[in-house]
């Protein structure tokens, strides 16, 4: 079940316009995009890939740490190189979200849905969570480093009893080990395809694909900030790919940051 990664078969016919060009990958790292933040600031190229096949310090978002056992799941980090303002680097997330959300939904027999702005959840279990990380100056960002992580073939009893209540994995879906190989390539493409959509047609276009994994319109939901959590009305996202929260006095509030949890069954 623990099979190694096959990186020459994974860049075999990969066909992309700029993902995966040049492939890094390390039997194990501190963290994915600790390496590929690095990488980065050193003039890494836009496109180039990390991989771990473990990770001792994997980050999750709001300094959670992400379990990273070995040769069972995937964790990648690119960098990337938009030409977009900084107030729309929210739009990166998204813009994966529905690139990781595609992959998945062709491995399993259900629908995935996009917990915003970024985990992918199945049966109301997480199996999967991207975090991106900025470096930007006032008008321009200079790059941002794109780390996934996806429970692939993660069984449920090797799971910490921290999560195991909460995150599910491909293997457990399907009752079938997972390809690891073939679900990274498929990724790598379909974020390739997702990006270059969002440079080409624009974050409206990559929106509506967004919207079709997004179960929560219309239901309500807290808002876990900083300061306070916020109960309201989930209503979807703006054009800069924040949330928008119908509070309970019925006044619109942009989301720019925070943990998502229903509140209605």
């Amino acid at each position: 079940m623990a099979v190694p990664l096959k990186i020459e078969e994974l860049q075999k016919g990969l066909g992309t316009r700029r993902l995966g060009k040049r492939i890094h990958c390390f039997p194990e790292l501190d963290s994915t995009n600790v390496y590929a933040y690095k990488r980065a600031q050193e003039g890494g190229e836009e496109g180039e890939v990390v991989i771990a096949e473990s990770q001792t310090r994997g980050k999750g978002r709001m300094g959670r740490n992400w379990v990273s056992p070995p040769c069972l799941n995937l964790y990648l980090s690119a960098i990337l190189r938009p030409n977009l303002p900084p107030i729309q680097a929210p739009q990166i997330t998204l813009m994966s979200a529905v690139a990781l959300a595609e992959t998945v939904q062709s491995f399993i027999p259900s629908a995935p849905e996009i917990k915003w702005p970024n985990d992918i959840i199945v049966g109301g279990k997480k199996i999967a969570g991207i975090l991106t990380e900025s470096s930007c100056e006032p008008d321009r960002i200079l790059f941002v480093i794109l780390g996934i992580g996806v429970n692939l073939n993660y069984p449920r009893e090797l799971m910490p009893e921290t999560i195991r209540e909460s995150a599910t994995s491909i293997m457990i879906l399907t009752q079938k080990p997972v390809d690891r190989t073939d679900f990274t390539r498929r990724l790598i493409q379909n974020l390739d395809r997702c990006y270059g959509d969002l440079e080409d047609k624009g974050f409206s276009f990559v929106a509506r694909r967004w919207e079709g994994f997004f179960r929560l319109r219309g239901k309500r939901v807290r808002v876990e900030m900083m300061d306070q959590p916020i109960i309201g009305k989930a209503m979807g996202i703006d054009g800069d790919g924040a949330l928008i929260l119908e509070d309970e006095e019925g006044t619109l509030k942009k989301i720019v940051a925070g943990d998502v949890i229903p509140v209605d069954p």
